[in-house]
C-alpha cells in the first residue's frame, strides 16, 4: 500500500495544531478517538449517522514520550507526517477510521477477528472488531496471518 494522503490511519504520526499549545511541534501518535475511555461526541456520531463507512473526524492523539493526550482532537487540527506504508498493508475501515491493516488473528466467532495495523513507528497495533460479513479483505488478512512466522 503506498502512501495515501486524503486519507488519516489510525497509527500515523501527526503534529497538532490546536487549542492545546503544549502538544506543538514533536510527532504524535493518533488512535480512535475512543481509545482508553469513552467519548460522549463519539457516540453521538454513532447514534447520528450508523455509517460505519462514513470517515471519523475526531481522534485521540497521544504523545509517545509523555502521558499527555488529546481527547476529541478535530481532524482539521492535526498534519499528517509523510510515511508509507509496507506494501503488504490493507487499507481497511473499522467503525469510520482507517487502519493499515497487516493480518488478523481469530475472535470468538466466525466473524470476529482481532485486526493487527501497522503504526509509522516500531509498534505494532490491534483492535478488536465484528464484521457483519466476512470480504475479500478479511480473506486477505486472514490469509497474511497464515503466511506471518510462529514462535
Amino acid at each position: 500500500m503506498a502512501e495515501h494522503e486524503s486519507r488519516l490511519f489510525i497509527g500515523s504520526h501527526v503534529t497538532y495544531g490546536g487549542p492545546r499549545n503544549v502538544m506543538y511541534g514533536r510527532p504524535l501518535l493518533v488512535l480512535p478517538c475512543r481509545a482508553g475511555s469513552r467519548c460522549a461526541a463519539c457516540d453521538e456520531w454513532d447514534l447520528r449517522t450508523g455509517d460505519a463507512e462514513q470517515d471519523r473526524e475526531h481522534f485521540l492523539i497521544k504523545d509517545l514520550t509523555t502521558t499527555s493526550v488529546v481527547r476529541h482532537a478535530a481532524g482539521a487540527d492535526v498534519t499528517p507526517i509523510p510515511h508509507t506504508w509496507p506494501d503488504d498493508a490493507v487499507e481497511f475501515n473499522i467503525n469510520g477510521y482507517w487502519y493499515a491493516a497487516a493480518y488478523t488473528t481469530p475472535g470468538r466467532s466466525a466473524r470476529a477477528r482481532t485486526v493487527h495495523f501497522y503504526t509509522a513507528g516500531t509498534l505494532m497495533g490491534r483492535t478488536w472488531c465484528h464484521f457483519p460479513e466476512v470480504t475479500p479483505q478479511v480473506r486477505r488478512l486472514d490469509e497474511q496471518a497464515r503466511q506471518r512466522p510462529t514462535f
